[in-house]
């Protein structure tokens, strides 16, 4: 009992390594463990109801068997009586004794020429097993009625002198190392099966196997005769008993020895197939080396099989000898350290074996006992993830740092691709790392491994985000505060790479779901297509971050627009100039992400635009701002068209005409083009209109009363569709 609580702490403490393990472990193991235990109780119950039955079975037969044997008894007691009558009756018994007694002098005299004649015939078979065998059988048999006539010979001398004896059993010693020899050859063939077809010498095997039947009937007569002579121990010492004495042959148990060279034969075989992987612990080698197994069972199947009979089960006997080597193999890789890529290949192995071991040959999981890694696949796969985990965190983590280290410093430019775009280096090493990663696992053949692989990559990636996010908003706000050199390439450089980021992660979404374990496809589409937008969220807020330097720079101006200075001197073309030396730097934008950023500068400009209209400085003097802001318009409309269709100025720039209609409209016409304004952007505010209106120097106080309670007794009658999408009005700050 305390060896067995010893064990299961043991065992328990190989299964619980961590506390953790006590959350994510314990509950499947505890169903594990029962499920185990019924089957385990089920088992048992059928057992023991089958040993009842074979005890009730047998206890019946030993009854029967006893009734046989005492009427035996009765009658071999009349045998020997009737022999011993025909003994007088015989009257030349004598003398047939002395020729018997001839007989076998002459036999020892022909001893020594016969053992002369096997021994040359035996010695080609001997020297190289390879060679023709024809003589085998012809070997076996004399030498088989030698090893009979010694047999009888010395037990029938058992009650002599001693120097009689010594004097047999000298001249007996060839016999018996030609039978040694000729056993150990035996041996030597069975050890040698698959060599023995591989050199054409299929023939031999069957030699073999009649052989191994011709002793084993001769042992099943022995032990027939020498199970009557325990029967009759009443009668051993009986003057005239003789039938009883049993027979003297040795049982030589050669199937049984067979079947025992070919195990130790096998054992040795993979020995010396997977010392020097053990020596060099290549454990992956060795893995690739055991291709072997299914070539030499299908050649077992095709040549040795029907070499053999049926009772020997030949090719069940080899096929499980193969498994359980490859279960001790594979035992001792999973207690040395492995890495990841031999964990996977480990992993792999055994779903590729057994699915091999069905195609090839026909044999099902059940019927390979023991299980492969004793159905520790879950345990590896654990740590497979946790190495794969650490490895991970580890190059990103170096990436991570080296890169924002150059975000920072900035001390040398980003570098530049071919087509002038800027970029990090990160991008292509993190998603090298990744996709290694991915194309491992999926090779592995492991159901969930490559879902549970993708989310680890998953995590990865987001803490990745995260990082940059973090990062850009830290260096953007020290930037606003404090200009640099390098930070507007950077931020292009980072640009690119989160949209060269998505373009990576997309290709993964493409080629993984369909060759992930289909319970777990939505999840991986899920979690990639989260990465993807992830990605393009940090590209939107590097787009953000030069939108936000941009207009840092020329912030000034904007505050002046619609006030004195603006009256004074143009004001848009200098923005303009300043909006052009910006795009030649980004230039080096994809091409994605600055017909994007060029849109987002259009549109801040309009809504600065429209915003300066409302500064508490801003006044319309109606006889010159009119014209203004048509030149403001038609030069920003020209330096936005470079960039774009004529038709999406017109479109985005609509609404500067609209409010200028607005401006310049008339007293009687004002109501007419606020509607006008009104219907194609329904958001606009009315306090928008108040305010622009009550900058103009042409409007009066109460003249503009008026004019705002007619617009709002307008804005009652209309309402706009609830499903109109929100217009740049929306997007003011009011």
């Amino acid at each position: 009992m305390e060896d067995a609580r010893e064990a299961a702490i043991s065992k328990l403490s190989e299964l619980l390594k961590h506390p953790d393990d006590l959350n994510s472990k314990l509950a499947p193991l505890i169903r594990k463990l029962t499920k185990e235990k019924a089957t385990i109780d089920a088992q048992l119950n059928t057992g023991v109801q089958s040993q009842l039955d074979h005890v009730q079975e047998g206890l019946e037969t030993l009854t029967i068997s006893s009734r046989n044997i005492n009427r035996v008894k009765e009658n071999m007691r009349c045998i020997d009586e009737l022999c011993y009558g025909a003994q007088s009756m015989i009257t030349d018994f004598p003398r047939i004794n002395e020729a018997t007694t001839e007989a076998k002098i002459k036999a020892f005299q022909k001893l020594y020429q016969q053992l002369d004649d096997l021994e040359d015939a035996f010695a080609p078979m001997k020297n190289d097993i390879f060679s023709p065998h024809d003589a085998l059988l012809h070997v076996h048999y004399h030498l088989y009625k030698l090893e009979e006539f010694r047999d009888i010979t010395m037990h029938q001398a058992r009650d002599s002198p001693h120097d009689v004896l010594i004097t047999l059993k000298t001249y007996f010693r060839r016999v018996d190392v030609l039978s040694d020899d000729f056993t150990q050859h035996l041996w030597r063939l069975a050890k040698n099966l698959i060599p023995l077809i591989d050199n054409g010498c299929g023939s031999t095997i069957v030699k073999l196997i009649k052989i191994i039947e011709c002793e084993e009937a001769a042992d099943e007569k022995a032990v027939a005769a020498k199970q009557a002579q325990s029967s009759h121990q009443d009668l051993q010492n009986h003057k005239k008993w003789r039938l009883a004495e049993g027979n003297p042959r040795t049982i030589k148990s050669y199937r049984v020895e067979f079947f025992e060279q070919l195990h130790q034969s096998l054992l040795e075989h993979f020995e010396n197939v997977f010392r020097p992987y053990r020596e060099a612990e290549d454990w992956q080698g060795a893995l690739d080396a055991t291709e072997f197994i299914f070539e030499e069972l299908e050649l077992v199947y095709d040549e040795i099989v029907p070499k053999f009979p049926k009772k020997y089960k030949i090719f069940p006997y080899f096929v499980l000898e193969y498994h359980r080597h490859t279960y001790d193999l594979l035992n001792d890789m999973v207690q040395q350290d492995l890495d990841a890529g031999t964990i996977l290949r480990l992993l792999k192995f055994v779903r590729d074996y057994y699915a091999t071991m069905s195609t090839r040959l026909g044999v099902t999981e059940e019927l390979l006992e023991p299980q492969l890694l004793d159905g520790q696949e879950q345990t590896l796969v654990g740590e497979y993830l946790k190495l794969v985990r650490q490895k991970l965190v580890e190059w990103t983590s170096n990436l991570m740092s080296s890169e924002s280290r150059e975000f920072v410093t900035r001390d040398n430019s980003p570098e530049m691709s071919p087509d002038g775009q800027f970029g990090l280096k990160g991008a292509v090493d993190l998603f090298q790392i990744i996709n290694q990663q991915i194309d491992v696992a999926a090779e592995a053949n492991q159901g969930k491994l490559l879902y549970l692989v993708v989310n680890e990559c998953y995590k990865v990636m987001k803490d990745s985000q995260s990082f940059w996010k973090k990062l850009l908003a830290s260096e953007l706000q020290k930037q606003l505060e404090q200009p640099g050199d390098g930070f507007i390439e950077y931020v292009m450089a980072l640009a690119n790479d989160q949209l060269k980021c998505s373009d990576f992660v997309n290709d993964i979404l493409v080629r993984v779901p369909p060759i992930v374990d289909a319970s777990y496809k939505s999840q991986v589409e899920e979690k990639l297509s989260t990465t993807i937008d992830g990605y393009l969220q940090i590209a939107a807020s590097a787009r953000e971050a030069l939108l936000e330097i941009t207009f840092n720079d020329i912030k000034p101006v904007f505050n002046e627009l619609f006030t004195t200075s603006w009256y004074e001197q143009p004001l848009v073309p200098s923005i303009i100039e300043t909006f052009k030396d910006y795009c030649n730097d980004f230039a080096h934008l994809n091409p994605f992400i600055f017909d994007k950023l060029i849109y987002d500068i259009l549109d801040r400009f309009l809504i600065i635009y429209l915003e300066g209209m409302r500064h508490k400085n801003a006044k319309f003097l109606m006889n010159t701002c009119l014209e203004r802001i048509e030149n403001d318009v038609r030069i920003s409309f020209g330096f936005f068209a470079k960039y774009t269709s004529r038709e999406e100025m017109e479109k985005r720039f609509d609404v500067l005409d609209k409010v200028h209609l607005l401006l310049e409209s008339n007293r009687r016409m004002i109501f007419v083009d606020y509607y006008t304004l009104r219907q194609a952007y329904p958001d606009v505010p009315l306090v928008f209109v108040e305010n622009i209106l009550s900058k103009r120097d042409d409007l009066d106080k109460s003249t503009l009363k008026d004019i705002m309670d007619g617009i709002k007794a307008k804005a009652r009658e209309y309402e706009p569709d609830a499903n109109t999408p929100p217009t740049i009005f929306s997007r003011i700050k009011w």
